[in-house]
């Protein structure tokens, strides 16, 4: 720790000159970040080098387990503390998967992107989890038995936020879900797909995807004889980031499979979503061989992208595949009519098919064949697409929620079709008549929030931004209802008058409003800067209301409610250089002292922290060298003193280094002392003090929310019924003692808090 003499002497002091700088003020422009295009994410928790450790998660996960224990000893009653789910659940966040269940009319099975496995009985109406609290969340495939067993794959296989959360592998209940047993390939990352062969339920096939952000691990088509008690490799990849993604089985003849290998690796700037090592893949013997299909489907020389198979069930000599190339566009639509070994292209219909690929098709590429007609197919898109001859031609879905994952058909029900998306689980009864009518499910509640706010004055208005679901508010509707598209993000309530609400999209796209969120005002246009985050931090100062403070690569400063706003920094980051290529070089948090409005901290992304003393007029930089370098995600100032406020940082364990996750200052800023104490080596979203009790602090973290009765002594978990899921954004509610989490996978928990 260094003294605060040697820190203010080593701090950068910055002049802002007096007078209300232009709205985009001179000298501070930059050029674009080049870490585009880049994975929020996976950025905060990676390392400099973009490795995220593959044991880092589940070591963290490790010592929740241990918080969780030692807190039932010592203090039970913060053990029992109940988390109640709020919502929504009327809006559906991310699918990646939908089964049903052969034995069972009415039941349906889904897999949400980084929310586990939902289980419907009621013919998709509502869901319920089905997946423990204790497992991960990220999910990636889904199969089930003749008999109704039911296996799960985890590790996000597309590109969402869960792809920063390696799967711990495939897993398989027995009865319905209640209870899981983990079947191995722990080291698999991310699951693509799962197959079983329909004439001998012990065989099944599971497509490895890998590490997204890594090379290595368990990578390729394995193979069990067993029902999953053991495994084989029996498909490998061309590189070390090779990984399968799809696998189809022929119904007539299971011993002939199709597997779509596909080589995707992110670094912190670009990313390879294609190679040589992507390709179809087809083995006649049940997969213990396999040759690569040679043209005219890809050849290792075009280095495809990402490859979609799939067999047609009533007539098994039919297959397709869809293929695209690395940056995202379709190259191909394939039939074959010899169960795989020779392929054809009819031209005549991809015009039509690459108008639903949205300029990344790497996010889709699967198809479905429906089981009573081999002619009729549906791809993946941005819109569902549908054809009726075999893929000549198509028509573009409507009526149902964009970026399509998953679709099944009821085997009990006659034109019954399900299909998951980023807006959750939907049905048709016109057999997946793409312009026809769909239903919703009506309770599905694994939403991915980035951040909530409450109301000060009605602890029933909660809004938060959703991933791929915009800005959503509990009030102004019988449900949660959208009141500002686009990814939702920042979202904030003028504490002393509820109908001044803020909603912010991706990059900084804010909105204001005096009348709840009726009607809303963009003020994206009037924020100076040239670089925008993609959670980019918007706060009202909780002293002063009608003062509010924007970040983008400069603070931003409004006293009118955000009418009006100027510059009242210069550029607080490094700026998009090649160091910090991890960064998107912006502010990430805005940290408002309560009893002085002109009081600001501010982090950014690429690990600076700042403080202003007179709103803006000077700024100082923080060099405490206790302060790692990573990402800065919340700066929270004391209640009662402007110098006392504490830092909160991202990031995983690094190899055999502890990192401080959340740190306090007593001075100003001028030294810091790390409080992280026990808590896991994760990540560290959010933190806030108790209102009246000086001592108490909760931080949100990817391992739920802990508590400090001690200033960082010692942290205890809140509650044990809370799942294994990143805690974005908590909120405590003075006036009637409750604590909110905003969750990335599981939506929005409240929980009574006894003082």
């Amino acid at each position: 720790m260094v003294t605060a003499v040697a820190a203010l002497t080593a701090a950068t002091t910055l002049v802002h000159l007096a007078g209300d700088p232009p709205l985009r003020p001179t000298g501070f422009e930059q050029d674009e970040n080049p870490a585009e295009p880049a994975e929020w994410m996976w950025l905060q928790r990676a390392n400099a080098d973009g490795s995220i450790p593959p044991t880092a998660y589940q070591e963290a996960l490790a010592s929740t387990r241990k918080l969780e224990s030692d807190t039932r000893r010592g203090a039970p009653q913060l053990s029992e503390a109940q988390w109640r789910p709020l919502g929504p659940s009327n809006i559906g966040g991310r699918l990646i998967d939908v089964v049903l269940d052969p034995t069972t009319p009415g039941t349906v099975y889904v897999a949400a992107g980084t929310g586990g496995v939902w289980k419907s009985t009621d013919g998709g109406a509502t869901l319920a989890s089905a997946w423990s609290d204790d497992l991960p969340q990220s999910m990636g495939a889904l199969a089930v038995a003749p008999d109704g067993t039911l296996y799960a794959g985890t590790g996000e296989p597309d590109h969402g936020g869960g792809g920063s959360y390696y799967g711990t592998g495939v897993y398989r209940s027995t009865d319905g879900g209640a209870t899981w047993v983990s079947l191995g390939l722990t080291d698999t990352g991310a699951i693509g797909r799962i197959r079983i062969d329909p004439t001998d339920p012990r065989r099944i096939l599971v497509a490895a995807q890998g590490r997204l952000f890594d090379t290595g691990g368990d990578r390729g088509v394995y193979l069990s004889t067993d029902g999953g008690s053991t495994w084989r490799q029996v498909l490998d990849g061309l590189n070390d980031s090779t990984g399968a993604i799809d696998l189809a089985i022929n119904s007539g003849d299971p011993d002939i499979i199709l597997a779509a290998m596909w080589d995707k690796l992110r670094y912190p700037d670009a990313r390879e979503y294609g190679g040589p090592g992507s390709g179809v893949y087809r083995s006649s013997d049940g997969g213990e061989t396999w040759s690569r299909v040679g043209a005219p489907l890809p050849t290792s020389e075009s280095e495809p992208g990402r490859i979609g198979v799939a067999f047609a069930q009533d007539d098994p000599s039919r297959a397709y595949a869809i293929t695209n190339d690395l940056v995202g566009n379709l190259t191909g639509f394939f039939v074959s009519n010899d169960a795989g070994a020779t392929w054809t292209r009819p031209l005549t219909g991809e015009a039509g098919l690459d108008a639903g690929d949205g300029g990344f098709a790497w996010w889709f590429a699967r198809l479905w064949v429906d089981p009573d007609d081999a002619d009729h197919v549906f791809s993946a898109g941005v819109p569902m697409m549908e054809s009726h001859d075999g893929g000549l031609t198509w028509v573009p879905g409507r009526g149902i929620h964009v970026d399509q994952h998953a679709m099944a058909w009821d085997p009990h029900t006659e034109d019954r079709v399900y299909v998951g998306n980023d807006g959750g689980l939907y049905w048709s009864a016109q057999n997946g008549n793409v312009i026809g009518a769909w239903t919703a499910a009506s309770v599905q509640p694994y939403m991915q929030f980035y951040a909530i706010d409450v109301s000060a004055q009605d602890v029933s208005r909660v809004s938060g931004g959703t991933q791929d679901n915009g800005s959503l508010r509990s009030w102004g509707a019988a449900d949660w209802n959208l009141y500002r598209g686009g990814d939702g993000m920042m979202n904030r309530i003028n504490p002393v008058d509820q109908n001044n609400v803020f909603a912010c999209s991706q990059n900084g796209g804010c909105a204001r409003s005096d009348n709840g969120g009726d009607t809303m005002t963009s003020i994206r246009a009037r924020f100076a800067g040239t670089r925008f985050n993609w959670v980019s931090p918007l706060e009202i100062a909780p002293g002063a209301p009608d003062t509010v403070y924007f970040g983008s690569n400069v603070l931003n400063r409004s006293d009118d409610r955000g009418r009006t706003w100027r510059a009242v920094s210069p550029d607080l980051t490094g700026g998009p250089t090649p160091r910090n290529a991890t960064s998107y070089a912006t502010i990430t948090t805005i940290g408002i002292a309560p009893t002085d409005s002109d009081v600001v901290y501010v982090g950014t992304d690429d690990g600076r922290l700042w403080v202003t003393r007179n709103g803006g007029g000077a700024w100082t930089r923080l060099t405490d060298p206790d302060l790692p370098d990573r990402w800065v995600t919340r700066v929270t100032v004391d209640p009662e003193n402007a110098d006392v406020a504490w830092v909160t940082y991202s990031g995983f364990r690094w190899e055999s280094e502890t990192q401080p996750h959340v740190l306090m200052t007593t001075d100003g800023g001028a030294t810091w002392t790390d409080i992280s104490g026990n808590l896991p080596q994760a990540p560290v979203n959010d933190v806030i003090r108790h209102p009246t009790h000086r001592g108490w602090l909760y931080v949100g973290t990817d391992m739920g929310v802990f508590f400090s009765p001690n200033l960082g002594r010692t942290w205890l978990k809140v509650g044990e019924s809370f799942p294994a899921v990143p805690v974005m954004d908590v909120h405590f509610h003075t006036g009637t003692k409750t604590l909110f989490a905003a969750t990335f996978g599981r939506g929005v928990y409240q929980a009574s808090i006894a003082e």
